[in-house]
């Protein structure tokens, strides 16, 4: 399918078609020379051995990057890019929920999923809840080096987050792969300094065919957090982890 959502240049911002898509494609997101610098930074965080695992996919992850360097790490966040999207949909309510980066060294096929596992069973649980908020959230996936056809991509099933996929609730992830292998597909190739934003309910894959090219990215897990920092309250917020009484944590 073609790139319905493809956005040039990266001041062009169309709301409507990130909603209606699912996911926006923002050229020249980053300028060479931070994509340059924050590159070589992901490159000697693997030097360092800082990442957190090699799946068997061929994903390596990496959690505290910007807490190991948060004056490189920190540039992505809400980045001037991206914030009239971040912006335009969650407002003052958008929180930075995680930014993990990759590096795939080898070939690579991710299978497919949603980053929201539980975005249609909170929507199912929270319908007889009368002043629940349904919990939303927004990736933005910088990349650091050409994603070409035929080499490297990050692939979409449209329509994916407006309508409930089957085997997500309960979620079965083989089972969601298998379905989503028959689907059609939107197949985006972002360059070195583009980024993607999409809703984290989606469902989506990346890959790469080619195991001699370099493949590294970052992304940046948004989630809408009404009780955001700043509101006026008369008391101050504790910590997150434990402050739900009524949420399973197993």
């Amino acid at each position: 399918m073609p790139d319905t959502a493809v956005l040039t240049p990266a001041t062009t911002v169309d709301l409507d078609a990130l909603e209606r898509d699912g996911f926006a494609l923002v050229r020249q997101a980053l300028s060479a020379e931070e994509t340059g610098l924050i590159r070589a930074r992901i490159m000697n965080a693997r030097e360092q051995g800082w990442q957190d695992g090699l799946n068997d996919e061929g994903n390596m992850w990496f959690d505290g990057l910007l807490e190991r360097e948060p004056e490189t790490f920190s540039q992505v966040v809400g980045h001037r890019s991206v914030r009239p999207y971040l912006e335009g949909m969650l407002g003052r309510q958008c929180q930075l929920r995680s930014l993990r980066a990759h590096i795939n060294p080898g070939v690579y096929r991710q299978t497919w999923h949603m980053d929201f596992l539980g975005y249609w069973h909170e929507r199912k649980a929270n319908a007889s809840c009368r002043l629940a908020v349904q919990p939303v959230g927004l990736n933005t996936t910088f990349y650091f080096d050409d994603n070409l056809p035929g080499r490297s991509g990050l692939s979409f099933i449209p329509g994916s987050h407006l309508t409930q996929p089957p085997h997500t609730d309960p979620h079965d992830w083989n089972a969601l792969h298998e379905w989503a292998e028959g689907q059609p597909t939107v197949d985006l190739h972002p360059g070195a300094g583009d980024c993607v934003i999409f809703y984290s309910h989606i469902v989506h894959h990346g890959t790469k065919q080619d195991a001699s090219m370099q493949r590294s990215n970052i992304v940046c897990h948004y989630q809408g957090c009404p009780m955001y920092d700043g509101i006026w309250h008369v008391a101050a917020p504790g910590g997150f982890a434990g402050s739900f009484p009524f949420a399973r944590t197993g």
